[in-house]
């Protein structure tokens, strides 16, 4: 190597390492997404190694009605996403129920820098809401990943679940991704290497951080563990509506016929839609789910064990 390409060397690493610390600071120093009008935001313990932390986070949602003494329905959103995919959802239910809609932590405005971004400690997120809001229990609404977070709720703590209905919601192992916990935990986390690398190594000055597929959605899906939710189905006893797409090509089909089959009492409506209709076509969602909230509610409000 010549003096002349040893110097051009050099400079450009030298201009390279000049960009990525100034990017870092610039990104360092502008904060997440703020809060949209008509969300709060609580602070909550940080969840850590499943046990509530010393420190605290910022949990922002949305709540239709913070007056009502009603049993709230709980829309909990995927990885990647927040509150925004169930904005047509919302409005349509929140004539009839107390909608509350979380960012979960590590998404939309909730905070990002958490110690375990598991599907497990998102639950404990959406107890500690419960418990700051002082709701004895709700109707929960889980969305793809927001599936895994309801079920571990209810597994968690099922005195507080009047109900859970899973739309294009995750559930047993076997049928995500390539069956195995081993090999999804693999793809997972050289998912989450190379995300994080393309973030720290580049130069971007943060337009990278708003994008959904990043690393926080990646540690999302390495820190679970999809293996106890069979389990969680068969020992669950509370009403139960399975909605999914016939042409879901991320979760199959085959995955919500054997939810049901775990869960007896379950209802199961299979939709020519996609993986994505809870926000692309909510007009095939909204009719048997608020069908079926309404029957749950009854129910719980009635004091009935079996719906």
């Amino acid at each position: 190597m010549t003096d002349v390409r040893r110097r051009r060397l050099r400079v450009s690493l030298l201009v390279y390492l000049v960009l990525l610390l100034i990017s870092t600071i610039v990104r360092r120093s502008v904060s997440h997404s703020a809060p949209v009008a008509g969300m709060r935001v609580l602070p909550v313990r940080a969840i850590a190694l499943g046990r509530p932390a010393s420190s605290e986070i910022e949990l922002a949602f949305v709540d239709t009605a913070p007056g009502s003494h009603s049993i709230p329905v709980i829309l909990v959103h995927g990885s990647p996403g927040s509150s925004r995919i169930f904005r047509s959802l919302t409005a349509a239910l929140s004539t009839s129920f107390r909608m509350i809609v979380p960012d979960l932590p590590g998404f939309g405005a909730s905070s990002r820098n958490l110690p375990d971004y598991s599907f497990r400690a998102h639950a404990r997120y959406l107890l500690e809401l419960l418990d700051a809001l002082r709701l004895p229990k709700a109707q929960f609404v889980g969305f793809s990943m927001g599936g895994g977070v309801v079920l571990s709720l209810a597994d968690l703590a099922p005195q507080r679940v009047a109900s859970i209905a899973m739309i294009s919601a995750i559930g047993v192992q076997e049928q995500e991704l390539l069956g195995s916990y081993s090999a999804n935990h693999f793809l997972h986390g050289a998912l989450l290497a190379g995300l994080w690398l393309f973030r720290e190594a580049l130069p971007h000055f943060g337009q990278l951080d708003g994008f959904d597929l990043n690393v926080e959605f990646a540690r999302n899906f390495y820190d679970s563990d999809q293996r106890p939710l069979r389990s969680i189905l068969q020992n669950y006893r509370g009403p139960m509506l399975i909605i999914h797409g016939t042409r879901d090509t991320h979760v199959p089909a085959a995955a919500a016929i054997e939810h049901h089959r775990l869960v007896p009492q379950s209802e199961l409506k299979m939709i020519d839609g996609d993986h994505f209709m809870v926000f692309q076509r909510p007009g095939l969602i909204v009719v048997p789910l608020e069908d079926f909230l309404r029957r749950a509610e009854g129910a719980a409000m009635g004091g009935i064990d079996d719906y």
